[in-house]
């Protein structure tokens, strides 16, 4: 019995073959809009296939290259968020406020 990963990856080579995909859909659908749709999918999943292999053969070092920005992103949102001290706290602050405010407005504290 094989165990199946309930992760998903997205790693940059299917970000990159999944646009390629759609692009080339997209074109083909516009040059010839009287083409069968089942033809068009297996035109664009054959493109995807073939820019997956072109990809691994030429740049095998994309994922890594992708994992890296993706790494220095999150870290750099997450020190921003991290540095922002108070402005995380007043939101629900400012909820419970609003919210007594019009309890106390309709008279219904009592």
């Amino acid at each position: 019995m094989s165990s199946i990963n309930p992760q998903t990856n997205f790693t940059m080579e299917y970000v990159v073959s999944v646009v390629v995909v759609l692009v080339s859909c997209n074109m083909i659908m516009k040059f010839s809009p009287q083409m069968n749709s089942a033809l068009v999918v297996i035109v664009g999943l054959l493109i995807g296939y073939l820019t997956l292999l072109i990809m691994n053969t030429l740049f095998p070092a994309i994922n890594q290259i992708g994992a890296n920005i993706s790494d220095y992103y999150s870290s750099m949102f997450m020190n921003n968020f991290n540095n922002m001290g108070y402005v995380n706290v007043w939101p629900p602050i400012i909820a419970v406020l609003i919210i007594f405010i019009v309890l106390l407005y309709n008279r219904k504290l009592g």
